[in-house]
């Protein structure tokens, strides 16, 4: 695979579950930790879960999702890709309320292994701190590697 495929992949999550899903081989395994979702030979059960990231409508909380490809890392058997997730209208994420309806965004990564040109296991990790700064909540990272007195 390749830049412009899993680019492709990207558009369609964003805007169309069932032509996001073509990608995917009918015994996947989907794995999103932060998610905490974990789906295994189950494509109706992931084209539930897919649901939310292709709303179109603005006024029902769920937001309306963008996804965008920025590197691919790898080859036809498997591959990275770091991507870049924004939501508009999200009346709430993770439990977490956003009263405003601001803008959210942060980076991840798709780690993804293909058979025959369709995914068979992808696992997902993100940037979920970044969203809690986003919503408001006041997160320190103790960086102890940057102390000197640390040793």
């Amino acid at each position: 695979m390749n830049i412009e495929h899993v680019s492709e992949l990207m558009r369609r999550f964003s805007e169309d579950v069932d032509l996001a899903l073509e990608f995917y081989a009918d015994d996947c395994d989907f794995t999103d930790h932060p998610l905490e979702q974990k789906i295994v030979n189950d494509k109706a059960k992931l084209r539930r879960a897919f649901i939310p990231f292709a709303n179109k409508d603005p006024g029902n909380g769920m937001g309306i999702h963008h996804f965008d490809a920025l590197e691919y890392i790898g080859n036809e058997q498997s591959g990275l890709l770091q991507w870049q997730w924004t939501a508009d209208h999200c009346a709430s994420i993770f439990g977490l309320s956003n009263p405003d309806g601001r803008r959210l965004s942060t980076n991840g990564m798709s780690f993804y292994v293909f058979r025959d040109g369709k995914i068979v296991r992808e696992v997902v990790h993100s940037n979920q701190v970044e969203i809690l700064r986003q919503l408001g909540h006041s997160i320190e990272i103790e960086h102890f590697w940057e102390d000197p007195s640390f040793a």
